[in-house]
């Protein structure tokens, strides 16, 4: 493979700079690339500016920045499947979404937000929305997925996934009214300390945590019981 182009970023001061802190980033279908950069405040040192950027792969020399608000070191970015809006996760169990405002690369807006506060996230993904990957559905045959959840009508609904570092995951779901419904449920009996974790579907829209059976039947569980409880306060 062959270098295409290489883009530096501005020299900054060792005074400002966090080389020690991991950083996260995440590729879109659209070739979007989102990463994070913590940076020192110059006013006061002990506080820390938690930045998501994106830059597009057509024009790399243009960086578009983000103040995420996020209070923790960011470990999480997921874009969805159209890649036009994107999640970040953090230590302190905040997850924002983000989506484009009015189609522009260049302008985001963070639209919903949920958390399971002081649970850090180690894993995080979007709910399966029933449709194969647009980079190679025409080259490969596969088995058809189904949407992890449907509204009425067999329409499916949009959300997020999470696992948590105390084995919690939590489920939000965006209904058709702009509300944000969330849950939380553990992956077993006993609260442990989760280092990795991976969130995975299978061809009928269902969810697996981990490599444990149990895990896959408990996460499932959780999405059935976010979905009644919707139906409930929501009536189709």
């Amino acid at each position: 493979m062959d270098v295409v182009y290489v883009c530096e970023w501005e020299k900054k001061t060792k005074s400002n700079h966090c080389p020690s802190i991991p950083l996260v980033c995440a590729w879109s279908c659209r070739n979007l690339i989102a990463f994070t950069t913590d940076l020192k405040n110059e006013d006061e040192d002990r506080e820390l500016s938690h930045m998501i950027h994106i830059i597009d792969c057509e024009h790399p020399w243009d960086v578009y920045s983000i103040s995420s608000g996020h209070t923790e070191v960011l470990s999480c970015l997921e874009w969805d499947q159209s890649g036009s809006r994107l999640l970040s996760a953090d230590g302190d169990g905040q997850i924002k979404c983000w989506a484009m405002t009015e189609h522009l690369v260049n302008s985001w807006e963070n639209t919903h937000s949920s958390s399971v506060e002081g649970d850090p996230i180690v894993a995080l993904s979007w709910l399966h929305n029933g449709s194969g990957s647009t980079n190679f559905g025409e080259k490969f045959s596969r088995v058809k997925f189904s949407p992890s959840l449907t509204l009425f009508g067999g329409k499916p609904m949009e959300g997020w996934l999470a696992v948590t570092v105390s084995g919690l995951v939590s489920v939000s779901l965006l209904k058709p009214n702009g509300a944000l419904l969330s849950a939380s449920e553990s992956l077993s009996r006993l609260r442990g300390r989760v280092a990795l974790a991976d969130i995975a579907f299978t061809g009928g829209g269902k969810h697996r945590s981990g490599h444990d059976r149990r895990k896959q039947l408990l996460t499932r569980t959780v999405l059935q019981g976010v979905r009644e409880r919707g139906e409930r306060e929501v009536p189709h």
